[in-house]
């Protein structure tokens, strides 16, 4: 297949995508919400603001951005005074001076101003890179949870009508029971039945209002702020595995820019590192004078320096050191780049494999669990058939639309942590995303794609 007709597939496969996407943005009532781009960038709007976790990141780049601009070219210079004492034998202080006074001034040499500030500055820039590997943390976790709380939402529906369906079951059980052809024992066991389902409901309505407070902490609303129905989104096609994509992820992934700029701020304290070895060198000036007369004397130039090379094993150990940190960062990004392109692999099977369970689960088991319900509810009117038919066919077909919401909540998760290796605003931009690297040539699927616009 030539590239012309990888473009051609992609271009279609953006369309199907986008299109079941965005269905998912059109509320099916009026007091409720979607998974939606726009719903999405709003809440993220307010957690960027009110988000503690944000707020924490943000200052810590504001502080190492201030730091920056502590780094002095010049160290201050040192002031001394003295004076001579003379004993009962005076000698010539009167020509030499009994009053001594100097400045003493470090000179910055081997660039280490500079290499000091290339250090804050890798470090701003770690911190900054940091706070973005948060915003895209919390973009994943504020569309799983709004996910999340669909499904509970649609679980909490399925069981509401559940419960109307055993009312009315029960309403027919009592119907034959004063007839005289129904069970006692059937009426008990169809009461028990809605027991269960009666709590299992309260159960999902306390879990609603934990997925809640977790939403409203993310966002740093009140917990207890109350939150509209979410609908839940439609199934969508499952995003199939590409070199290109791996590479894309390997290329913008949030925690992987945070470790290369871990290096980079290693590097630079490498390169600090390799000019201790080097002596300090200050510079003075003193002179003399004496009090009688408050005349000047004489004036002395100095220069100083200490001897590192009496401590030269000691300061290649610490260079070793520091180049044995930067070597760390390096494997580290080499281990976690891999753990990346494996994770997409494992995310695009994922996609693939809740497409096809929830298709199974709406096409196949929810239909015979129907037939098998309607059938066994059938029978049972005319007193040929057990209610415990009923009721198992009944459970198979509330498991059977709980697995298949489960697996499209599961699939647009996975659609939520692609985006989030990808370093996308949303899981909407992966179609688009798609189809630019479908159009990239074979030989450019390991170099580095634009974010998608």
């Amino acid at each position: 297949m030539n590239r012309f007709s990888y473009i051609i597939l992609a271009i279609n496969y953006l369309c199907v995508f986008n299109l079941r996407l965005e269905a998912a943005s059109v509320p099916v009532g009026t007091n409720a919400i979607s998974v939606s781009p726009s719903v999405l960038a709003a809440l993220f709007d307010e957690a960027r603001t009110n988000n503690s976790g944000l707020r924490a990141a943000e200052a810590r780049v504001n502080a190492s951005r201030l730091g920056v601009e502590t780094v002095r070219n010049w160290e201050e210079p040192r002031f001394t005074l003295g004076g001579v004492l003379s004993g009962p034998r005076r000698g010539r202080i009167e020509e030499d001076g009994d009053l001594v006074y100097g400045v003493d001034q470090r000179l910055p040499l081997w660039n280490r101003p500079r290499l000091s500030r290339d250090i804050l500055v890798a470090e701003t820039q770690t911190q900054a890179t940091e706070a973005a590997f948060r915003e895209a943390q919390l973009r994943r976790d504020l569309t799983k949870a709004l996910l999340r709380i669909a499904l509970v939402h649609r679980t909490t529906s399925f069981l509401t009508n559940d419960l109307a369906w055993l009312d009315t079951v029960i309403a027919v059980g009592e119907e034959k029971f004063r007839a005289g052809t129904g069970s006692h024992t059937d009426l008990l066991q169809m009461q028990n039945e809605k027991s269960k389902r009666t709590d299992a409901l309260r159960t999902e309505q306390n879990r609603l209002r934990t997925e809640h407070a977790a939403l409203n902490r993310m966002l740093g609303r009140e917990l207890h702020a109350p939150w509209p129905a979410v609908e839940l989104p439609r199934l969508a096609p499952p995003v199939a595995y590409t070199a290109a994509l791996a590479a894309y992820a390997a290329t913008n992934e949030p925690r992987l820019k945070v470790l290369r700029q871990e290096k980079a701020q290693a590097e630079a304290v490498a390169r600090l590192t390799q000019t201790m070895r080097r002596p300090d060198v200050s510079f003075g000036i003193q002179g003399r004078q004496y009090t009688g007369d408050a005349g000047f004397r004489e004036g002395t130039f100095l220069v100083s320096l200490n001897l590192p090379w009496l401590n030269a094993p000691k300061y290649r150990a610490d260079l070793r050191r520091d180049e044995a940190k930067v070597r760390m960062v390096e494997a580290e990004m080499t281990d976690y780049e891999l753990s990346v392109r494996e994770e997409i692999l494992r995310l695009t099977f994922a996609t693939d494999a809740a497409h096809r369970e929830a298709v199974l689960y709406r096409d196949e088991i929810q239909q015979r669990a129907q037939q098998a319900v309607a059938s066994f509810l059938i029978m049972w009117e005319a007193n040929r058939g057990l209610l415990r038919e009923i009721l198992d066919a009944r459970r198979s077909l509330l498991d059977a639309q709980l697995m298949q919401d489960r697996a499209i909540v599961e699939q647009h998760q996975s659609f939520a942590e692609l985006a989030a290796l990808c370093d996308l605003p949303d899981y909407f931009q992966l179609g688009r995303l798609l189809v630019q690297l479908a159009s990239q040539p074979p030989h450019l699927h390991n170099a580095p794609a634009a974010p998608p616009k």
